[in-house]
């Protein structure tokens, strides 16, 4: 095998591992009480209430947390990202 295929074949395997592995570090590590005080500040600044209305709980599929301030349920995902749901959708 030529010494230039194998180098380039080298490099492009090198390269593939680091952007796995940078895309792998993006995911958000934070535990449960830290969601639910992150989305309970959020829904506070733009509803009212006090953090104490708001009870977390697992997702399912690419929902990895749920939080109910009051009425209002908000999806968290993998990344960190708040959405809120369905009106009918829990």
């Amino acid at each position: 095998m030529p010494r230039s295929v194998l180098i380039t074949t080298s490099v492009l395997v090198v390269l593939a591992a680091l952007g796995g592995f940078w895309l792998g570090q993006r995911q958000v590590s934070l535990d449960t009480t830290d969601i639910i005080n992150a989305v309970a500040a959020q829904h506070v600044a733009e509803h009212g209430g006090t953090p104490a209305d708001c009870l977390g709980w697992q997702g399912e599929g690419a929902v990895v947390f749920r939080v109910k301030c009051g009425v209002i349920v908000y999806h968290v995902d993998r990344f960190g990202r708040v959405t809120r749901a369905a009106e009918d959708g829990i």
